[in-house]
């Protein structure tokens, strides 16, 4: 597969997804759950880029009670709701951002002192301008996925890029802990 294939890549045949819109597949979810459950336990959610549901129907399946919103409306939850300009205060968050706005996202979410988890590409925070980022709001725990989600399977059933899931407490944390999940089995037909 040619790199420009690769999810958030153009080429003449694959553009970026609109709104960068790429669904959570449901083992995404389930590993986050399996690995740090504990810290939303009892908590109400709120998915504040939850697209088609993907995130929110695993979170609900596992009996959380979740908000779920979008900016654009995409047939599910309640649209026309900016994460970025919102007043709302929810318990915890979790939620795949917009690619392009993943660092918007993060400023917002650190300021309501709440457990969350964002969704990135593996290689987010590689970047030297976001070390600053990683070190004021210091997250709880990167967790990397030990297989490649299959984000945009409009372009192949394989995945082509690795991602993270960043977990952060209500405060910055004293040291990130660095994970590696297994890909969960998925129960059939339960998600």
């Amino acid at each position: 597969m040619r790199s420009s294939t690769m999810i958030g890549g153009t080429s003449k045949q694959n553009g970026r997804n609109a709104a960068d819109f790429y669904a959570t597949p449901p083992e995404c979810t389930i590993a986050l759950l399996d690995e740090f459950g504990w810290l939303f336990e009892g908590l109400s959610v709120w998915e504040p880029a939850c697209g088609d549901g993907a995130i929110t129907k695993v979170l609900r399946s596992k009996n959380y009670r979740v908000f779920a919103s979008d900016k654009y409306t995409r047939g599910y939850a309640i649209s026309e709701v900016d994460f970025l300009k919102s007043e709302m205060w929810p318990q915890s968050i979790i939620t795949n951002p917009p690619f392009n706005l993943a660092e918007q996202f993060i400023e917002k979410a650190v300021t309501r002192e709440v457990p969350f988890a964002m969704l990135l590409k593996a290689t987010y925070w590689h970047a030297a301008k976001r070390n600053e980022l990683f070190n004021r709001t210091r997250p709880l725990a990167v967790m990397a996925m030990s297989w490649r989600p299959a984000m945009s399977p409009e372009r192949g059933k394989s995945g082509t890029m690795d991602f993270i899931w960043t977990v952060w407490g209500s405060k910055p944390s004293l040291e990130t802990k660095y994970i590696v999940a297994k890909k969960p089995t998925l129960p059939p037909n339960k998600v």
